[in-house]
């Protein structure tokens, strides 16, 4: 490392620095290797926890009880009990089934799994027809909500890797693929609710699609797909698991802040921002339009 020159004969002879005056650039990249492998080691530790019990058992009981939370859905599970339990269990295992869609493997493999299905039902039961309701009054707890929410944005991440990982292993090297099956991995039960919707009303609201509105689970499971997957396929010059942290840290971070401090959605600038960039070839010209509309009266008469 030189910082210094010495003149000498009108030549510039470099200096060799001495260890106490080492610049502070090396220190600072020791840190940073040192932070990198941190949070390497928690990326590791993360997607070393297992699925069963704690975070089934989380996204069982926050996705039940965000059905019940709609207008008319206790009524219908005590009337219908079985059509709920339909309902619920197939948003529960909505990643799973969209996944095996998507990579051609038999549907019924999400429910092949006895301990989560049973997991599952009793989850279900609680929140529906726990004696005093305590299941849903627990949920409803703020700091509950928080904890809960942390873990399962966590989940969410972990299920987004794994729909990577699963679509890897069918489309090698393909990063379309593997981007859009992970976001599939994360938000699959947003698909899936006109189908649980139709179940419970009766009928089915098509303008509440999720291809028509899209929900900020949607984009952020993009986002973290995105991430995961172009750091598989070596584009990101990250390891997976610091991927994995990065995403989790990021899908926490907004989800609190929306629920907490009512932060808008953070994507609806970049959303807008692109449909205005795409729509200006569309535009057309006052002229143009009522060029059009007397062809068109024209026509009629």
């Amino acid at each position: 490392a030189v910082v210094s020159t010495q003149s000498t004969g009108g030549l510039d002879i470099p200096l060799p620095l001495s260890p106490a005056t080492m610049p502070s650039i090396y220190s600072d990249r020791k840190r940073l290797l040192m932070a990198m492998e941190t949070i390497e080691g928690i990326g590791e530790y993360i997607n070393e926890i297992p699925n069963y019990p704690l975070l089934h058992i989380v996204h069982c009981l926050a996705t039940t009880a965000s059905i019940r939370s709609q207008n008319g859905a206790l009524d219908f599970a005590h009337d219908h009990p079985l059509a709920s339990l339909a309902g619920n269990t197939m948003i529960i295992n909505a990643g799973g089934i969209l996944v095996a869609a998507a990579l051609g493997k038999p549907l019924i493999g999400p429910f092949c799994n006895v301990p989560l299905m049973l997991t599952s039902i009793f989850v279900w039961w609680l929140v529906y027809f726990a004696p005093g309701d305590v299941a849903f009054r627990f949920y409803k707890v703020n700091p509950i909500q928080t904890m809960l929410m942390t873990v399962r944005e966590t989940r969410r991440c972990k299920k987004v890797l794994w729909a990577v990982n699963s679509a890897a292993a069918v489309y090698e090297g393909q990063w379309i693929p593997l981007i859009l099956v992970g976001a599939l991995g994360g938000c699959s039960g947003k698909f899936l609710q006109n189908t649980e919707e139709s179940i419970r009303l009766g009928t089915a609201v098509m303008s509440k699609g999720e291809f028509l509105q899209i929900s900020f689970v949607t984009k952020a499971s993009l986002l973290v797909s995105s991430i995961l997957s172009l750091i598989k396929i070596d584009v990101i010059p990250l390891s997976i698991p610091q991927g994995l942290v990065f995403s989790a840290v990021i899908l926490v971070s907004v989800n609190l802040a929306m629920a907490l401090a009512g932060l808008p959605d953070p994507f609806h600038p970049i959303t807008n921002a692109t449909w205005r960039v795409c729509s200006i070839a569309a535009k057309r010209s006052p002229k143009e339009d009522a060029k059009q509309e007397r062809q068109g009266g024209k026509k009629d008469q």
